[in-house]
């Protein structure tokens, strides 16, 4: 299948992201002529990609054209691995998940390693289950914790006890798909950029608080691919020389408080800490980016970030000097994942993917 061009990625996304538009108003958006526009619809509709119907009840003139994106025009399958479990999406164009799988991963042999081979064949059979229900797969992305480098070798896989691991080649040849593989808050990134805080802001951060501390990154509409240092910087800035240690041994740093091996280490009551602690860290990664956008998101963010010592921290990190003029703010949305939204996330990068995007 081969992928599009600029000119029909862009018409295809801006379609996916916004909605149906017409032919006119999304030339003059994408600064396109009326024949460049007229060819590139054709080209998109004969491929099945979109589709292009009159605009109803226009009575005056030539009736306007709309184009609209046909969701089905390709599916992939996102898989999420977690230690022990892969859990399965099939989603459209759209993101929107039709069908779901899990199966449970080989156990890890003497060296602590989930066997790599035996991944391999549990992802093929979650694909071709998935694939019964949603006919054609189009595409595979499979997503996990740790560092993924030209979205195939996972150089530190984490959870699963990978270092520099071909995961992408052994999928391709058994499942004769595309097939990338990408960290899992890296496609939580691109699911963002698309359908979630990129559709208002070209620049964002996403901080994911769970089985550990996740970022990603997204400059004037680019995901960062692979950060330089996994999120390690950011999860280790000092808050409190006082305060708890972390596992590496720092006393009071961001991960001490939001880890979640961390924190349970700590009573209960330490979710007020743990939120002070998240609200500097969502304002220090907003003003590091000179965004006024925050996603935050995983498994364990909703309590933290319902505390209300969350938004008082972010209100006085906000406040400005009695000599300063300038006012500041900061979108932050909350959303609690399951590990079918992150997988979700793994297919809306493969969707990306098979359409060029990557």
């Amino acid at each position: 299948m081969a992928a599009l061009s600029a000119s029909e990625l862009a018409v295809t996304r801006h379609l996916l992201v916004h909605g149906p538009t017409t032919r006119a108003d999304l030339g003059d958006r994408l600064q396109l002529s009326y024949a460049s526009m007229s060819r590139l619809a054709r080209s998109l509709t004969n491929g099945g990609l979109v589709t292009q119907d009159a605009e109803p009840d226009f009575t005056i003139g030539r009736p306007r054209q709309i184009l609209s994106a046909v969701p089905g025009a390709r599916h992939v399958v996102g898989c999420k691995l977690t230690a022990d479990m892969a859990y399965g999406v099939a989603c459209d164009m759209f993101g929107e998940v039709l069908t779901t799988a899990k199966a449970t991963l080989p156990a890890r042999d003497a060296d602590g390693v989930v066997p790599v081979a035996a991944v391999v064949r549990t992802i093929t059979r979650l694909v071709r289950r998935l694939a019964r229900k949603v006919p054609p797969v189009d595409g595979i992305a499979v997503s996990l914790g740790g560092v993924v480098v030209n979205r195939s070798i996972v150089r530190e896989g984490t959870f699963l006890g990978w270092r520099d691991i071909d995961l992408a080649t052994p999928l391709r040849r058994d499942t004769g798909l595309p097939v990338i593989v990408t960290n899992d808050v890296t496609a939580l990134a691109r699911e963002q950029l698309w359908f979630g805080a990129g559709r208002t802001h070209s620049t964002f951060g996403l901080i994911t608080v769970g089985a550990g501390l996740g970022f990603g990154v997204v400059r004037e509409g680019i995901v960062a691919e692979e950060l330089i240092d996994n999120g390690h910087l950011l999860a280790h800035s000092p808050l409190d020389s006082r305060g708890p240690r972390c596992g590496l041994g720092h006393a009071g740093c961001v991960a001490a408080y939001l880890d979640r091996a961390a924190a349970a280490r700590r009573p209960r009551v330490a979710v007020e800490d743990s939120a002070r602690a998240l609200g500097n860290l969502a304002a220090t990664f907003a003003g590091a980016l000179q965004t006024t956008r925050i996603v935050l998101a995983g498994e364990d963010v909703a309590e933290i970030a319902a505390n209300p010592a969350m938004t008082a921290t972010v209100a006085d990190r906000l406040r400005p000097g009695p000599d300063e003029t300038q006012r500041c703010t900061l979108d932050i949305t909350t959303a609690t994942l399951s590990f079918t939204d992150w997988a979700r996330g793994a297919a809306v990068a493969g969707v990306q993917h098979v359409l060029g995007a990557l």
